[in-house]
């Protein structure tokens, strides 16, 4: 049986899995400590349905070493000016668009074996009037908690002696689902840059102009007076989702205090969307 690339990819991540790994790029938690080995990975982490387009789809890989069984769902997440996500109600309001009948998509339970994978498929249907813009949502994955063991054919129940309160956690998967509609487009800017006392980070404000979110990767490249020019910093994955107008940003450097110099900051498209610059700004260090 062949598989889809994306398939493909996640088969070959976990033969190399480790259980107290968390999946790279994903918003979750890592895996509940009652299920040794439990979790779920999705690929992509980010999925974009164009306005051409009218489906996609995700993939569920369960990484451990016992069966898991993850319910799917839509949500809608705000986000603040540092970039933190939040969960809000998705609630149903007269005469405006409810998102959530943008989408279709099966199955809504998905039980995995070890290694095993799923494809979660989704359709989009937009209304013949959809305003251009960008229409987001969260996809969510989590893990349904185990059933409580059934007590053995004649056992007497245990007698209570006290207050008793048993905790299970519960794994959590939730990847941005964006919908464009008509022409979209987006710019970004870096401004008030900014280096700490130690010089152990670099600070800005990522602004974003235009209907459509930004998504790319940080790098931070330090040109002493003298000598060749060194990558300092980096950071991948960072958007700013419509309708926010900037997001906050701090950059780790290391190497330490690297003395007088010029620093370069780039944000860019990821590799596998072509790498484009979408903005560079300096920053002078005395």
């Amino acid at each position: 049986m062949s598989h889809g690339p994306a398939l493909t990819l996640l088969l070959l991540l976990a033969q190399a899995w480790l259980p107290a790994q968390t999946p790279a790029g994903s918003q979750g938690l890592p895996p509940s400590g009652n299920k040794p080995g439990s979790g779920v990975m999705v690929t992509p982490t980010r999925l974009v349905i164009s306005h051409r387009q009218r489906t996609g789809e995700v993939v569920l890989l369960n990484p451990g070493d016992v069966a898991g069984t993850f319910r799917v769902s839509l949500t809608r997440m705000e986000m603040d000016d540092n970039g933190a996500c939040r969960e809000v109600r998705l609630e149903r309001v007269a005469e405006q668009l409810n998102l959530q009948d943008l989408v279709r998509f099966s199955p809504k339970l998905v039980t995995l074996q070890p290694k095993e994978a799923q494809v979660v498929r989704i359709q989009v249907r937009r209304p013949a009037d959809l305003p251009p813009g960008e229409y987001r949502l969260h996809m969510v994955f989590r893990e349904e908690p185990p059933l409580a063991p059934e007590a053995a054919p004649g056992a007497k129940p245990e007698e209570a002696k006290g207050l008793k309160v048993q905790i299970t956690s519960v794994f959590g998967v939730a990847i941005p689902l964006i919908i464009r509609q008509g022409e979209t487009s987006a710019t970004a800017a870096l401004v008030n840059l900014a280096l700490d006392p130690e010089r152990r980070h670099l600070s800005l404000r990522l602004e974003r102009r235009g209907n459509q979110s930004l998504h790319g990767n940080f790098q931070v490249r330090f040109k002493p007076l003298k000598g060749p020019e060194q990558l300092v910093g980096e950071a991948n994955g960072l958007s700013v989702f419509t309708p926010n107008a900037f997001r906050n940003v701090v950059l780790p450097l290391k190497g330490g205090d690297p003395g007088p110099g010029r620093f370069t900051v780039t944000f860019a498209l990821p590799a596998a969307q072509g790498g484009a610059r979408l903005a560079e700004a300096a920053l002078d260090s005395q």
